[in-house]
């Protein structure tokens, strides 16, 4: 126990180190080829890991590149870019979100979240500012969902405090409903 706690405060002290370094910003629609293509890498690292999620959903085929225009022409579409200028994270940060009934406070949804598997931590970074800019914008809370069987991914939204709230079922793909108060 004590390791894991400790192990979670480099985390914290990584992310926020990296937070200095990186740029969190909707993308512009010239981006949206290395959004596109940073989401099918991690579809790709999925198979070569073994996870079943969005490589066995055929998740560029339910969301093609029509889907992620309208969503970057919509404002919805964020990315997290390293001082290089490459991008590392990319997200969805939506108003509404069918899986969701209706709940008290204004929320982003966050939907496509992907990061660079070349750079570790990066996700929590990604989080952390958009949980920013969430608050920045009066939002109460950050929702997402995560599968059923990614345990290894269930322990790492709970450990960034969101926290378990229902469940959702969207075709082959079976989510727990996830909130973090802001």
């Amino acid at each position: 126990m004590l390791a894991d706690d400790i192990r979670e405060r480099e985390t914290m002290k990584n992310t926020e180190d990296l937070c200095q370094s990186v740029h969190f910003c909707r993308i512009k629609p010239c981006e949206l080829d290395e959004a596109i293509a940073l989401i099918r890498a991690r579809v790709d690292w999925m198979d070569a890991v073994g996870i079943r999620q969005w490589n066995v959903t055929d998740y560029m085929g339910v969301y093609p590149r029509t889907y992620f225009e309208e969503i970057e022409q919509g404002g919805e579409l964020f990315a997290l870019f390293g001082e290089d200028g490459r991008m590392l994270a990319i997200g969805a940060l939506k108003e509404a979100d069918a899986r969701w009934s209706a709940a008290e406070g204004a929320a982003f949804y966050l939907h496509h979240f992907a990061s660079a598997t070349d750079a570790p931590g990066i996700g929590s970074t990604y989080l952390a500012l958009a949980e920013q800019y969430a608050k920045s914008v009066g939002k109460q809370y950050f929702r997402l969902d995560s599968a059923t069987d990614n345990a290894k991914l269930e322990a790492y939204y709970t450990a960034r405090g969101y926290l378990p709230v229902g469940r959702c079922v969207d075709g082959a793909y079976v989510g727990i409903l996830r909130e973090k108060k802001l």
